[in-house]
């Protein structure tokens, strides 16, 4: 009875788990980024290559984050009569960063009935489930759909800020722990294991990801229906979460470790490559990964594709501009300025005829 009620209460407590918008680390993000600008055609890649611009659009695609965590703390410091409102702000960000497809319906993969239309899955859900559970495809197709009409305007500072957030919320929902209920592995005993992939191994292979993310390179491709093919990316960053979880599994029987345990040092074992007691657990996660074909590898790989097929959608959508600001003003030559004063002239002599005196006949 006591070990049934103990396990009742740990299935209860792992239901009731509080959604964290963790994410890929901030250099994931550069990286992927980096390299979908790689794969891009000219010109539409000279537009953002040059060092400043790809630098200015690796910061605008680490920003979602930055900015998420800004909006949480002044909603923690505001007045109470404006706490809600800040608060709900910050949830909406907050939201944009995943879709736990698999905890809104209980229709297995592929997901075939799942409306891809907002309207439509709220309507058969009910809108509070996606408050819960997040809208990071319809969060992208709005980044899309900014980044094409910034483009077609020559808006600069709005093209940076769509093209970060489309950068952003699509690298996201190729993370599978951002399209999984099992988002920590706390519905499987593998609690902790999402920031332990995201950022602990990481950091302790950065060089293997980094050379990983530039292979199979292929042309882009124009999307026809980009809110179906991020819902295809979706679909498919959720089936790579089970065999993340078997490696975790596996790693964590082998050494005896556990990433997730709440312990004073958790942090610095976690994000130091050198810390020995960390070391054995993310080697054996690493070779256990690599056993199951590099799963985490190849959404990395993936997100940085399709990342490039947004941005050529978009461009090819805003009449592909060659440049990122607006067409200066075609120069007006001279002639065009003095063309209404030559026109003055003839009518000046016509009046002047016409009102000249006439002199009187003489007798």
């Amino acid at each position: 009875m006591r070990g049934a009620a103990a396990a009742a209460l740990a299935a209860l407590m792992a239901a009731a788990a509080v959604r964290t918008a963790l994410a890929w680390s901030d250099r994931t993000h550069v990286i992927i980024t980096e390299e979908a600008i790689a794969r891009l055609p000219e010109p539409l890649r000279g537009l953002f290559a040059e060092e400043a611009a790809l630098k200015r659009l690796q910061e605008a695609a680490v920003a979602p984050d930055s900015r998420r965590k800004q909006m949480e703390k002044d909603a923690a410091a505001a007045p109470p009569e404006r706490r809600e409102a800040l608060k709900k702000k910050a949830d909406e960000e907050k939201f944009k960063h995943y879709l736990d497809i698999d905890a809104i319906t209980p229709e297995p993969p592929p997901f075939k009935n799942f409306p891809r239309d907002r309207q439509a899955a709220e309507k058969l859900f009910g809108a509070k489930a996606f408050q819960e559970h997040g809208i990071v495809p319809w969060a992208a197709e709005q980044a899309l759909n900014d980044l094409a009409d910034a483009l077609a305007r020559g808006q600069t500072e709005r093209i940076f800020r769509a093209a970060g957030d489309l950068a952003h919320y699509a690298a996201d929902l190729h993370t599978p722990m951002h399209v999984s209920k099992n988002f920590n592995g706390q519905l499987t005993g593998n609690d902790g294991i999402h920031k332990a992939l995201e950022v602990g191994l990481y950091v302790r292979n950065e060089e293997f990801y980094a050379a990983e993310v530039r292979k199979n390179r292929r042309e882009v491709a124009y999307l026809e229906s980009p809110r179906d093919s991020l819902f295809e990316w979706l679909i498919q960053a959720n089936g790579r979460m089970a065999p993340i979880i078997e490696a975790d599994t596996a790693a964590r029987r082998k050494t005896a470790y556990n990433p997730g345990a709440k312990t004073p040092d958790a942090e610095k074992e976690m994000e130091d490559p050198a810390n020995e007691k960390s070391r054995p657990y993310y080697a054996a996660l690493a070779a256990e990964l690599e056993a199951r074909g590099s799963p985490e590898a190849s959404a990395m790989r993936d997100a940085a594709a399709h990342l490039a097929d947004l941005l050529y959608t978009a461009w090819v959508r805003a009449g592909k501009p060659a440049s990122l600001t607006p067409a200066a003003p075609a120069p007006v030559s001279e002639s065009a300025h003095l063309s209404p004063y030559l026109l003055l002239i003839p009518a000046a002599l016509l009046l002047l005829l016409v009102l000249w005196p006439r002199r009187k006949p003489q007798q």
